[in-house]
């Protein structure tokens, strides 16, 4: 069953905004994604797509599945 989701509407400034959006950019997750993981205090960083994949196998054999930005 997939989990309820909810909005959450914050106001930022304009550079904010900007500021926000490229460093999801760099992390190649979508700006929702970031904003999820920095708000539960995440350290978000680019990825090396080596390790992205890693993670995800790993999740996946031991039963969990994080968050991939999509």
């Amino acid at each position: 069953m997939k989990q309820q989701t909810y909005d959450i509407h914050i106001r930022v400034t304009e550079q904010e905004k900007k500021r926000m959006e490229a460093k999801a950019r760099k992390a190649k997750i979508s700006l929702s994604a970031y904003l999820r993981r920095v708000g539960a205090g995440e350290d978000v960083e680019q990825t090396h797509p080596e390790m992205l994949f890693a993670h995800m196998e790993e999740g996946v054999s031991n039963g969990h599945h994080k968050d991939m930005g999509s």
